[in-house]
Parts: C-alpha cells; structure tokens; sequence
C-alpha cells in the first residue's frame, strides 16, 4: 500500500492538472456544520460520519466529502461560469468492512455552468478519463441523465431504445438486455425454437388471459425484428 507521502504527491500531482484545465484551487474546513448536512444527506449520515459537538458551536462533522462545502462557497462568493478542484482528507465511518479506510485522500474537479450542463458534464467525465485512462479503470455513474442520453445516442432501433428506457431503473433486468441487444448473450433455446417456426400459432393451445390471437401475433413479429437487428 503507498505511504501517506506518495498519496499526497499523487494527490497535488492530480490537482496541479485540474488548475491546468482553468479550475481554481479551493479549501475547505475540515469540521463542518452538521445541521447544513444532516438537512442534505438525511439522518443516515449519522451512521457513516464521525460527529462531535462543542457549547458554541453545535453539532460539527468531519469532513465527509468536498461538494457541500464547495457548493456552499461557489453560493456564496463564486461566479459562474467557475471551475474549482480540491484535495484533502475525508472522512467515513467503516462498520462492516475493515479492509476500507475511514480517513483517506480525495481530489476533486467541479464546475459550475448552469448555461450548458450536458457540456459541463461531458468535460469533467472527459478531463477525468484523460488522467485516468492509463490505469484501466472502469468508469461508473448513478446519473440517470446520462445513462438515458447514452440509450439516446445508440444506433439501434427505436423499439430496443424504448426498451431500455423502461428498465433503465431495474439494473439485473437492464443489463440483461444490453446483452441481448449487443450479441454478448445468446438467444434463448426456447424463443429461437419459437421465431422459427413457421406457424407459432398452429401449436398454441386455447387462448387464455387477456391477450388475443393477433396482440400474441404482432408481439411474435416484433421478436422476428428484433432478432433480425444487428447488435
């Protein structure tokens, strides 16, 4: 594991490349204003923060993360359009896994753009990717935002795009589709069977349930288009 000493030339390596790209190198407290957080995050930052309190001041909080505190300072001193990055110690109560530090090092980028937010976005992901890029890493968001602009700039049809819209918020079910939609997962042995046969219909027993002949027979020609499609 690096010693402290490389974590932080690492860290000021990371931030001189932010102040490259235009960002403004910012610092903030290390003790914050609990209430301001607990009114954000909820009481559930109780279980992963260390907090502590004095007679003059209330409920304080360790650092946690940098965006609050940055977005409390841009609000009330900045300008936009800004950029800002920071490093510094952050900290996390760990309950559950020991091998996970309580106190470690972030660096962070933020703009402040509210005039083009899709392009804001484009140039943190991007300014980021840049350093990273030679470490392999894998990048991940929860930003459904993004996530529904990337279905929108897939080249495929409209009916697998509505489709991952629909279970964009069911993951397992989510990824399985960009399986299927990219080749990676086979088709079922079943449905293969079925998309095959020349009459699906002719072997179908009574009708049941509240679909009827010719809603089962357009949803089997839109299975026959879909597996058509390339991936």
């Amino acid at each position: 594991m690096p010693d402290r000493a490389a974590i932080l030339a690492e860290a000021a390596r990371l931030r001189g490349q932010f102040e490259a790209a235009g960002a403004l190198p910012v610092e903030t407290a290390v003790l914050q204003p609990a209430g301001t957080l607990l009114d954000l995050y909820g009481e559930d930052i109780r279980a992963r923060a260390y907090i502590t309190s004095d007679a003059l001041r209330g409920e304080q909080m360790l650092r946690p993360d940098f965006t609050v505190p940055v977005v409390q300072m841009h609000m009330a001193h900045g300008a936009e359009p800004a950029r800002y990055t920071y490093a510094g110690e952050v900290f996390r109560r760990q309950e559950d896994d020991a091998d996970r530090a309580n106190e470690y090092i972030q660096v962070g980028f933020e703009i402040f753009a509210r005039d083009d937010a899709a392009r804001s976005d484009a140039e943190v992901f991007s300014t980021f990717h840049a350093l990273l890029a030679p470490l392999g890493l894998q990048p991940a968001t929860g930003d459904i935002g993004i996530l529904m602009a990337a279905v929108d700039g897939l080249e495929t049809s409209e009916r697998r795009k509505a489709a991952l819209r629909r279970h964009i918020w069911r993951p397992r079910r989510f990824r399985a589709l960009i399986e299927r939609f990219s080749g990676r997962a086979p088709v079922p042995a079943s449905r293969a069977e079925l998309l095959a046969a020349k009459d699906p219909m002719a072997a179908a027993g009574p009708m049941i349930g509240l679909r009827g002949p010719e809603e089962v027979a357009a949803r089997i020609a839109a299975l026959r288009e879909d597996a058509a499609m390339p991936p």
